[in-house]
């Protein structure tokens, strides 16, 4: 357990935020009639338990993306595929959005079948919103990767070191890519790796999308932020993140599953077309600064801990060696708390 309370960082109330900050902006953008397709696949009954979790979770996020959008006053061509469509048709809707004047931007939900991923490369850069092309696109990262650097700012600011869990993914290698541009310490770790190692690091970013691959042998109660990007919704109905519940406890902060980082997800879109449509001189929104402790202010704590214990025992006992267990001071209630002023 932390030395005091995990505290959960809300991405629904960061999101809320942001659509109260955007909402002017709805006005300018109705009248232009423009529109954001959302494309993803759906799972055959026939598939394996995994892929049809893993399309689960994308038709979770593309429904959000829908709401996110028309919130904006975009109109949403949410086109739901099979696993089973064909090469040609897939380049060619891709083909007729990048051309369409009327589409500002298309996101294609992660991840798409095997044969059909090498034809997302299709896309007009201009409309990549989401960072799917790489090197080609306009954006540095994925709106995911974004958000959950925005996430992590605010607790990096006295050279914490970083550890990166699943950093050689699409969401993981965009994190450790804008976290290192930042100019901050981060170490990648990945399939292979002694995971352990997350214990010497400040701050755990999990990007790996395995259900409870943390566990409090690699949480500690000196990591102040733990931000969890998993997001697996299980045969029972209940959804899982990176961070097993044995660890959830721990840390001083953390980003619940779900309501964490997919509502920040989509604060970093409805931001990243405002700019690119309507006002390109706008700030990216940031996260406000937290207050957290120090690993050297933590220890401070854990060491204060027995030796107030060890007061607290002589204050019990006084010189007459009665105890004063029954005995009660002004200001303070039985149970140990301040009484109510």
């Amino acid at each position: 357990m932390s030395v005091r309370p995990t505290q959960q960082l809300s991405g629904g109330k960061l999101l809320s935020s942001i659509r109260a900050e955007l909402a002017p902006y709805r006005d300018q953008i109705a009248p232009l009639n423009k529109q954001v397709a959302v494309i993803r696949f759906a799972a055959e009954q026939t598939d394996p338990g995994l892929w049809q979790r893993r399309m689960e979770a994308s038709r979770v996020s593309a429904v959000q993306k829908e709401k996110a959008f028309s919130q904006l006053g975009y109109q949403v061509d949410h086109q739901v595929l099979s696993g089973r469509t064909s090469a040609a048709d897939f380049a060619a809707l891709i083909d007729r959005h990048s051309a369409d004047p009327r589409t500002s931007a298309v996101i294609v939900q992660y991840p798409p079948p095997p044969h059909l991923a090498p034809l997302v490369q299709r896309l007009a850069p201009e409309k990549d919103i989401d960072g799917l092309l790489g090197d080609r696109s306009l954006q540095q990262a994925c709106a995911t990767a974004d958000g959950i650097t925005r996430v992590v700012r605010p607790f990096a600011q006295d050279d914490p070191k970083i550890a990166v869990v699943g950093g050689q993914g699409f969401v993981g290698s965009g994190v450790v890519r804008l976290l290192q541009q930042d100019g901050l310490r981060v170490e990648s770790l990945d399939a292979g790796d002694d995971l352990r190692r997350t214990r010497n690091a400040d701050i755990v970013v999990s990007a790996t999308g395995n259900p409870h691959v943390l566990t409090d042998e690699h949480i500690r109660p000196h990591h102040r932020l733990v931000v969890d990007s998993g997001f697996m919704p299980q045969p029972d109905g209940s959804i899982a993140g990176d961070i097993a519940p044995s660890a959830q406890q721990i840390p001083q902060y953390i980003t619940p599953v779900p309501g964490g980082i997919g509502p920040v997800e989509m604060a970093v879109l409805m931001d990243r077309i405002v700019r690119q449509e309507v006002d390109p001189g706008r700030d990216p929104w940031s996260v406000p600064q937290v207050a957290y402790l120090s690993r050297g202010e933590m220890a401070a704590r854990s060491n204060l801990a027995p030796a107030a214990g060890a007061v607290a025992q002589q204050v019990n006992q006084p010189a007459d060696g009665r105890s004063n267990a029954g005995r009660q001071e002004p200001g303070i209630s039985r149970n140990g708390g301040e009484q109510s002023r």
